[in-house]
């Protein structure tokens, strides 16, 4: 009996080695490697053209799991008008007595040379999502884009920094 466990155990250890093994060759080191050393930056001013408004999609009535929120900027930089954004976000936890929500949230940034695609979590205390891509001159870039403060108007001035990994 006492064999039988042994050699049970030496097949688990072998087994579990081999699959190791496997893993480790299948999902290797990743191959991806920045394009110099560079982290670009955009500063801009994000202006509401469609203003935030949750789409009471799920019940109950009110803010609740499961609504949306759908949102439109014009995009400015220096003065000079540089694209849009849009954002759709869903949200996972709504709490109308303290205005609180949590929201799962994904948008672009549509400018000339291509887009910059991000997604992420925010209570909107503080807004930062992660860069996961894009389309042109942003196609492969990683990052973040945070909100780094809103204006008496309105406005946000947003930052996106990101590197571009091929």
């Amino acid at each position: 009996m006492r064999r039988l466990f042994m050699f049970l155990g030496m097949a688990v250890a072998l087994g579990a080695v081999a699959l190791g093994g496997v893993l480790v060759r299948s999902g290797g080191p990743a191959n991806a490697s920045v394009r110099g050393d560079r982290v670009t930056t955009i500063r801009f001013r994000a202006h509401e053209v469609v203003k935030p408004r949750f789409v009471d999609s799920a019940p109950p009535k009110g803010p609740s799991s499961g609504d949306e929120i759908i949102e439109k900027e014009i995009l400015y930089s220096r003065g000079r008008r540089i694209g849009y954004d849009l954002l759709h976000a869903t949200a996972v936890t709504a709490n109308p007595a303290t205005q609180t929500v949590d929201v799962i949230a994904e948008g672009v940034l549509v400018l000339k040379a291509g887009t910059i695609n991000f997604q992420g979590e925010t209570t909107f205390q503080g807004i930062r999502v992660g860069v996961i891509g894009g389309t042109g001159a942003y196609q492969h870039v990683l990052g973040q884009l945070t909100i780094l403060r809103t204006l008496r108007n309105g406005d946000d001035i947003d930052e996106v920094r990101f590197i571009h990994v091929d």
